[in-house]
């Protein structure tokens, strides 16, 4: 079956069809750095980072580019406020950024180019929208695309130009409001560079076309992103690159759905948002990437610290059940590599596996398998057939290589856990330990009123206690 994905373009699934055989070109619009990524950006991040997975899993050539805009309004706003320039606060926040994909555990991308690396792209492409009557210059040395000589604006967003209002800053020498700027002339005090019309900068959607089609040329295979993205974003990156090229731009066009809190969505702009960093001080940032993997890439997600704490304790449940594996195997099978991980002969689980993934990257119907795989991994493993377990245990390391959970190794993953839960219990692993020995004490002395009583106690406190062959052991609850 070939990999189909919602192409927002036409608004229904299409198959995904290299233009090179066994290749396969793809854009992400990364962010803009201005501040700490938070869990919108977790989300767009883990998104790409799965379809890109998954594509090199099923043994297709892959190259992702996602982009940093390091120039903008938002970005000369900040650096104003801190007193620092702006290429200052974007270099500080870019490494900030390889923190935040570090704990998500992405794979980095082929390229990852920054906007102001690629300046004379930028000029050259808008030098051929003025030459082609598709842009013009204003008195302050801005340049803006006409809107109205491209027919087909407003194709990703599905809006009729007549029905659209003015998306950017109102500009009296616009020739129509809804004209977009291609490059912004230079304010005092602000990042200039030098071009036909003046010292200026690129408006930000020229960034991406020059990026993406430097990169990947054009047309190319798939171009992603926020749905928040759609308008104006890509649809003005569509109509200039189109304009200029006379051919399409990408073939599709794949958005994954908003992160909100309650009714609102989570953005910089409302104050409302949750940082990468924030997270994983409360849960392992894998619980993050399954919280997002069990809702549909395109349906909106509502985060809580209450959703957060189910995910990870769901991922602490596979990972026991791997780590039972691996204690009777005498250890881990060795990790596999991402490129063809799914390319071997397919069992009857990883068959159904590709074709959930298959079907608009449904990740979340692909989790559901993966929890019946590890309820059959620990029936096996109660009925002692190690050579069972040791091959669900295989399919389970293509399961990680594909998306990118359950690639630590169990034992450091669950101590991790214990110890990061029992921190938040407040009581040392010390205490821990006494509570347990007085518990043992008392069952040895057959008397189990107290012996509960400690494990109750214990249980208010966060700690559950599980009594096991080899002694009772504890972890957070």
């Amino acid at each position: 079956m070939a990999v189909v994905l919602t192409n927002t373009l036409s608004g229904r699934k299409e198959a995904l069809v290299p233009r090179e055989a066994g290749r396969v070109r793809l854009y992400w619009c990364g962010v803009t750095v201005y501040s700490r990524s938070h869990v919108g950006h977790a989300r767009a991040l883990v998104t790409a980072d799965v379809l890109c997975r998954y594509l090199r899993a099923r043994g297709l050539a892959v190259t992702f580019v996602r982009n940093f805009t390091d120039i903008d309004d938002k970005i000369i706003r900040r650096a104003a406020e801190v007193g620092i320039p702006a290429a200052e606060l974007a270099e500080r926040e870019i490494r900030a950024f390889a923190e935040d994909v570090a704990w998500l555990r992405c794979l980095p991308p082929t390229h990852e180019p920054r906007a102001t690396e690629h300046i004379p792209a930028m000029l050259a492409l808008i030098e051929q929208l003025v030459a082609a009557g598709f842009a013009y210059a204003v008195p302050d040395g801005s340049v803006y695309f006409r809107v109205r000589r491209f027919p087909a604006y407003g194709k990703l967003s599905h809006r009729r130009l007549d029905d659209m209002e003015a998306g950017e800053e109102i500009d009296a020498a616009k020739e129509d409001a809804r004209d977009f700027a291609l490059w912004k002339g230079a304010k005092p005090g602000e990042p200039w560079w030098s071009s036909p019309w003046g010292r200026g900068r690129p408006g930000w959607h020229i960034e991406c076309s020059a990026m993406a089609t430097g990169y990947l040329g054009q047309p190319f295979e798939i171009h992603g992103g926020g749905s928040d993205l759609v308008f104006p974003h890509h649809e003005n990156e569509i109509a200039q690159s189109e304009a200029a090229a006379g051919v399409p731009f990408a073939d599709l066009w794949v958005h994954n759905g908003m992160i909100t809190t309650g009714a609102e969505k989570m953005s910089k702009s409302l104050g409302n948002i949750l940082s990468i960093g924030e997270v994983v001080a409360q849960a392992p940032a894998e619980a993050l990437r399954l919280l997002f993997l069990g809702t549909h890439y395109r349906t909106p997600l509502d985060f809580s610290p209450a959703r957060l704490e189910e995910s990870g304790r769901a991922l602490g449940r596979l990972y026991e059940a791997l780590a039972r594996a691996d204690e009777v195997a005498g250890g881990p099978p060795p990790a596999l590599p991402v490129d063809g991980a799914l390319a071997e002969p397919p069992t009857p689980f990883l068959t159904e596996l590709c074709a959930a993934m298959d079907d608009d990257l449904n990740a979340a119907r692909a989790l559901g398998l993966v929890f019946d795989r590890m309820r059959e991994l620990n029936r096996v493993l109660d009925a002692g057939d190690r050579a069972a377990a040791s091959a669900i245990r295989r399919e389970l390391a293509a399961v990680a290589a594909t998306t990118g959970l359950l690639a630590e190794v169990p034992a450091t993953f669950l101590e991790t856990a214990r110890r990061r839960g029992q921190e938040r219990t407040g009581l040392s692993v010390a205490e821990i330990d006494a509570a347990i020995a007085a518990r043992n004490d008392a069952r040895r002395r057959k008397d189990f009123r107290e012996a509960d009583a400690i494990r109750e106690r214990l249980r208010e406190q966060g700690i559950l206690l599980e009594d096991t062959p080899s002694g009772t052991m504890w972890k957070a609850g």
